[in-house]
Parts: C-alpha cells; sequence; structure tokens
C-alpha cells in the first residue's frame, strides 16, 4: 500500500523533472456501470480538446490531439466521475465512497477547495450549474437510514445544501444534469425507478405533476423510459432540450424548461445505451451502447413545428477492434462502448471509449481513428528492455502487455501484445487485449540485435514465448511465478517453491528447491551466476552448472551454491541489480539500499544505515549507463538518485506514483539521463535527471 492521500501528494510536483506522462486508460468502476467523460473544459482552455475522464483512484485530463495530459490522485478510492466547472477553473471529482473533492485547474499546485463525504454510498455523476457556484449530486443512499438521500444540490465551496432534490426509489440515482442558464432546473435519472425527477429553484424542489394537467400532455414527464436504468441525462448548450437514455434502448427528449417529452426513440441500439452527449450547438446527439456501437442522432429544429430527430450515422467500433473478423452474435466484452463525449475546442471531435479502455476519435466518413492507441487501465507490475532494437515492454496485473517505441523522445506505445493462441489471426476474441488470463509478475527481454524474444510470467503458472507481437509458445512452470531475471541468454524464473531455468526458448531444469523463501533474483550478464535474495536477510550467490552433452542446444542446467551475503540486510531482500560493468552489485530490503564490490569478493560498499531514506519497500533498482548513478523506487511513492562519488547526497524524487513504484530502468542511446518508472497508478513516466544529477553529483 502506498501512503494516505493528502494535498501535498495529490499530484507530481510541479519542479519534478518529468518530461513525460502516459496516463492509464479510462476504465469504469464496474462491469454495466457507464463511464463517466466530460469534454468541455470551460472558458479558460475553451479552445483546447481536452477529456476528462477516470480511471481507478487517478482523474485524467488528457488532450486528445497532442496527447499530453495531467494525472489528478487525490482520491484514496475508485473515481466514479469527474467534471470541469463552466469556467474552466476546477475541476469536481467524486468517488465510490461518497468523496467529493473540488479542486483547481488553473495553478500548478492544484489545491482542493472543498472536501466533504457527500453519500454514505458511491457519487455516480455530477453536474455544475452555469455560474460555476453549485453542484447536483446523485447517487446511492443507505437503505437502513432514513435520513439518507441519493440526490442533493450543494454551494460548490462550502457543501453547504441548496434546496432538497426529489429522491427515487431505494435510493438509488445514476445521472443528473443541470440547466446551463436561468431559470434553473436540475433533471435526475434513476437507477432502480426508470423516472426523471424534474427539480427547479434555487433553492431546489422537486415539480410534480399537477392531477389536473395528467394525460394534457403538459408538465414533466417522469416515465418515459419503461423498466431498467436511465444511465444517464444530458441538456443541450442552451438549454431548450433535454435527453435520457437507458436499458430500454430509448432515447427520450424533452422540453428543458419543463420536462415535457418531445419525442420517443425506441431501439436505438440493439443493448443497454450508457451514454449520450450533445454538440456545442445542439444538432446532434451522440449516444453509445453494450452492442458495441456508437449513434449520432440528428436534431431539426423547424421554426413552428416539432423537432425531428433522426439517426445520421452508425460507427461499429467493436467490430473495428476486433480487425474486421466475425466474433459472432455476442459482442466481445471489450468492444460494448461505455462512455461518449463531445470534446469542445477548436473543432467538436465525437468520442467513445470502450470497456477496455480504448479512446476512439470519431470520424466523419464512418472511419475511427484512436487517438490514444494503448496503455494499461490496471498497475503495472514490471517493464523489460531491448535496447538494441528500441523496444520497451510493460505488463499489468490484468495480463495486458504493451509494446513501446523507445528510440524517440518521449517514448510512445506502438500497441499490445496479442495472446495469439486465443484466434489464429492473433487477435483476443474478448477484445480484453489479455496475454495471461491473470496477474502478470514479470517480463525479460532475451535476443540478438535483430530479433527478440520476450518471456512473461503470471499467475497462470505459465511463461510465454513472445516474437515480435504475438506469442507463440508457452510453457507450464512447476510453481506460481513471483519474479524472472535475464542475462544473456539464461533467465531465472523464482517460483514460490523454487528456482526454473530458461535459456533462450527452453526450460533447461526442473524447479530447484531452496532452503529459504526466495524474494529477489539477479542473473550476470555472463549468465555464469545468479542472485538470490531471501526473506531470510541474506543475499545467496549460485554457479550456474551446465551438463554439456555435445550437441550445443537444451543442455541441462542446475546452481551450485558459492557464496552468502549475510550480516548486512535487516529485513528480506526484495530488489537486486547488478551494475553494466559487472563489478557492482546493489541490493535493497524495505529500508536500506546496499552496493558489493563484486572484484573484490562482495566487499560492501555501502552497508546498511547510510541509504536507508525509504519509508517501505524498496521495489526497483537501476544502474545509469555508466554506472554512476544507482536509482531506487519503492512502494513509498518516492524514487532515490544515489552517487558512489558523493555517498552522504542523494535526489529526491517525491510522489512519483500513486500506490508505489514497481520497476525502473535507464534509457539507452539517447542524449542525457533518462530514466522510464512504471507503478501501481498504471502510469509509464519519464524523467530527464540530466540537470538534477548534475547539480547534486557533480
Amino acid at each position: 500500500m502506498g501512503l494516505s492521500v493528502d494535498a501535498s501528494n495529490a499530484c507530481i510536483p510541479p519542479s519534478s523533472s518529468l518530461s513525460c506522462q502516459t496516463p492509464p486508460l479510462p476504465k469504469t468502476v464496474e462491469r454495466g456501470v457507464p463511464l463517466s467523460l466530460h469534454g468541455n473544459p470551460g472558458r479558460i482552455n475553451a479552445s483546447s480538446p481536452l477529456l476528462l475522464y477516470p480511471s481507478r483512484q487517478s482523474v485524467v485530463i488528457l488532450n486528445i490531439e497532442t496527447g499530453k495530459s495531467f494525472v489528478y490522485r487525490g482520491h484514496a478510492a475508485n473515481v466514479t466521475s469527474a467534471k470541469f466547472s463552466p469556467s474552466g477553473a476546477y475541476v469536481a471529482s467524486a468517488d465510490v465512497k461518497g468523496k467529493l473533492r473540488v479542486w483547481s485547474v488553473d495553478n500548478e499546485e492544484h489545491l482542493c477547495k472543498l472536501d466533504i463525504t457527500a453519500f454514505s454510498g458511491p457519487i455516480r455523476d455530477i453536474a455544475w450549474d452555469s455560474e460555476s457556484k453549485r453542484i447536483a449530486l446523485v447517487g446511492e443512499g443507505s437503505l437502513s437510514d432514513s435520513s439518507s438521500v441519493c440526490t442533493k444540490v450543494i454551494q460548490w465551496d462550502t457543501g453547504v445544501n441548496v434546496g432538497a432534490l426529489g429522491q427515487h426509489s431505494r435510493k438509488k440515482a445514476s445521472s443528473c444534469a443541470f440547466k446551463p442558464n436561468r431559470p434553473m432546473r436540475i433533471v435526475t435519472g434513476g437507477s432502480e425507478d426508470f423516472k426523471c425527477c424534474f427539480n427547479k429553484g434555487p433553492p431546489f424542489a422537486k415539480v410534480i405533476k399537477d392531477k389536473e394537467e395528467t394525460g394534457t400532455g403538459h408538465g414533466p414527464e417522469e416515465n418515459a423510459h419503461q423498466r431498467g436504468s436511465v444511465h444517464c441525462v444530458r441538456y443541450n448548450h442552451d438549454g431548450t432540450m433535454v435527453a435520457s437514455v437507458g436499458t430500454d434502448k430509448t432515447v427520450a427528449f424533452y422540453d428543458g424548461k419543463t420536462l415535457e417529452l418531445l419525442a420517443k426513440m425506441e431501439n436505438v441500439h440493439t443493448a443497454s445505451i450508457y451514454s449520450c452527449a450533445f454538440n456545442h450547438n445542439g444538432t446532434q446527439l451522440l449516444t453509445c451502447a453494450a452492442d458495441g456501437t456508437a449513434k449520432l442522432i440528428q436534431i431539426d429544429a423547424n421554426p413552428g413545428s416539432s423537432p425531428s430527430f433522426q439517426v445520421s450515422k452508425t460507427w461499429d467500433i467493436a467490430h473495428h477492434q476486433s480487425r474486421g473478423n466475425d466474433t459472432g452474435k455476442k459482442v466481445p466484452l471489450g468492444g460494448m462502448v461505455m462512455g461518449c463525449a463531445f470534446v469542445h475546442g477548436d473543432v467538436n471531435i465525437p468520442v467513445a471509449v470502450t470497456y477496455n479502455g480504448r479512446i476512439c476519435s470519431l470520424s466523419k466518413d464512418h472511419e475511427i481513428v484512436e487517438s490514444t492507441k494503448t496503455g494499461h487501465q490496471a498497475p503495472i507490475s514490471a517493464l523489460a528492455m531491448n535496447h538494441s532494437l528500441g523496444k520497451m515492454y510493460t505488463c499489468d496485473s490484468d495480463g495486458v502487455i504493451v509494446e513501446w517505441d523507445t528510440l524517440n523522445s518521449p517514448i510512445t506505445a506502438l500497441g499490445n501484445i496479442q495472446r495469439g493462441s486465443a484466434a489464429e489471426e492473433g487477435y483476443d476474441a474478448t477484445l480484453m487485449n489479455k496475454v495471461h488470463p491473470g496477474a502478470m509478475t514479470g517480463l525479460a527481454c532475451i535476443g540478438s540485435n535483430t530479433e527478440s524474444l520476450l518471456l512473461s510470467i503470471g499467475w497462470d503458472d505459465n511463461v510465454r514465448i513472445t516474437s515480435g507481437n504475438t506469442t507463440k509458445e508457452k510453457f507450464k512452470l512447476q510453481a506460481q511465478p513471483n519474479a524472472i531475471a535475464k542475462g544473456k541468454n539464461l533467465a531465472a524464473i523464482m517460483t514460490v517453491n523454487g528456482i526454473q531455468l530458461m535459456r533462450d526458448n527452453e526450460i533447461v531444469s526442473d524447479l530447484i528447491a531452496l532452503p529459504f523463501e526466495a524474494s529477489a533474483v539477479c542473473v550476470s550478464a555472463n549468465d555464469s551466476t545468479v542472485y538470490i535474495g531471501g526473506c531470510d536477510n541474506i543475499i545467496h550467490i549460485y554457479n550456474v552448472n551446465v551438463d554439456d552433452d555435445g550437441d550445443g542446444d537444451g543442455d541441462a542446467c542446475g546452481l551450485e551454491e558459492i557464496q552468502q551475503l549475510a550480516g548486512t540486510h535487516l529485513q528480506p531482500i526484495y530488489s537486486l541489480a547488478l551494475s553494466n560493468d559487472g563489478t557492482k552489485l546493489a541490493s535493497a530490503d524495505i529500508r536500506d539500499v546496499c552496493v558489493w564490490n563484486v572484484e573484490e569478493g562482495y566487499a560492501p560498499i555501502i552497508g546498511k544505515s547510510k541509504w536507508c531514506f525509504h519509508q517501505q519497500r524498496i521495489n526497483a533498482l537501476a544502474w545509469s549507463n555508466d554506472d554512476s548513478v544507482l536509482a531506487s523506487g519503492g512502494n513509498d511513492d518516492s524514487i532515490y538518485f544515489w552517487s558512489l562519488k558523493k555517498k552522504m547526497t542523494r535526489v529526491h524524487y517525491s510522489h512519483s506514483h500513486r500506490g508505489g513504484v514497481t520497476a525502473m530502468e535507464f534509457l539507452k542511446n539517447i542524449h542525457g539521463m533518462v530514466l522510464v518508472s512504471v507503478g501501481n497508478d498504471a502510469c509509464v513516466n519519464q524523467w530527464d535527471v540530466t540537470d538534477d544529477v548534475l547539480k547534486k553529483f557533480g
């Protein structure tokens, strides 16, 4: 677990040397719940195409044209919704614990203006009024508490209630919309009663349809939907119209001032409709659904007559992501379209997001342009680099592997590694891009300058071999793997019951049992030595013995312990790293980073209680290209840089990854000293540490 959230670590400090950050992809809180997207950044950034979305415990502001992003990490629970204020100066974000935070966008510190617990359950949606003074909230209240509510409207800076909104059945509401001008109105959608409640104010109160008006067509229409949930309600830009969508596949249009029903389009999609959004002038409505499609409804307002509504475009996003393959009648899970928005700016861009996190910009010629090709939705557990080919690979706890190009700065995502065995064409039939069916624990690159083999391990107890961007082979391991380390052609796989060895693309040893519990592993560059850190606080050093049968291929290997490094570490050893020239071995536990001289019988260069500033488990160590600097990253969200020339000096990057740093490596063949780090916040960060190192270490 990382450190608790406070005002100081809600974002990476603006003074840091972060040169590029690839944010996590959008992720829904749970299956079947719509994804909140917002594309209107307000008056301050009116010309910028910014998309605001939640991803686990983060809120991401992404420029869909340039790819630049900002990640806000002020929530301790999964974020459900986030919205820009009309002024653009603030963002209101909410999470599954009922917490609402209002924080600034227009300053570098992104300070929090309001932090309250609004509901006893999740907050499902947020809406600002046109004056950036009031916020409407809907979510889930407590059934056991009679005073608990599922809808409310508050002052943005104090949290004081501004009236009492109408409540929904079982105290569950799913969506809300604020009329963007006066007279003020608020519409809320029910999660259990499929009703739309109409409220006016301030102070706000529910508008009840007069009994005398029943059947006359006047007054608010609450029952336009026939069953299920009202997933989304939205106002157009001038407040003259409201649209609602739900699980009954219906799109309903209402008068914005009275909520009188204007039109009702049934069976617009073939499955539940999750979201809708008006364009900037209210002439089009974008909808998306579980059938894997997004649709554009053209709205023609004729003077003196009722407006007309017609579906003008359909984008088959699931079919596009499956590369044209016939996935059958059932829409793949990853292809369900969970959220949509019009991204404002100089040009209105319709954007849709699928369950697997893909952000798709929808073009006018029915083709789909993916502005963000790939990334991670889940915590990143490991990375591996092939410096000669300029490739980097990252994996996460969902079993997804992403390939990156490191030859250009900043590094860019190339695409997902495909499982291969799921289908002959090399795509995953579920469109979830999973290589391993469960969490992945390690990656290693083995190969020549022209070919790269990627080894991946996971909790499915398999090691998979990838060539190019498709996994081709897999081997069953004899125990659950926790880490993998490689030399030149040899890889050591650390399992819960011992070590297994691989050479190139073959397993060359049975499970080698150890008399201690292994917690870290490292292999020398010449494949002759394996270092194993144990929970017994000792570094065990082994020679690799090869049983040469004369054919030069597939020779069996074994391990022979030759030395132990004991007495320095007082805690289990969680990370090991050899310097590039092989003369120094670095090791780390939950507090201390130590360095050993390999050429002088592993004499300690840095002992305990010298480099001891981490507060939690140290997961990663990385040597700079010239071995002058050692970087360490841990669960305390920190990255430290150390120098053997100035042993009493350090460089500290605080709050580098929310939830902890899991892996790091320095880029080669690049100007300056650049570190890539990944962590439990699903971010890939690139740090240019050249100036900081020069200033501190000389």
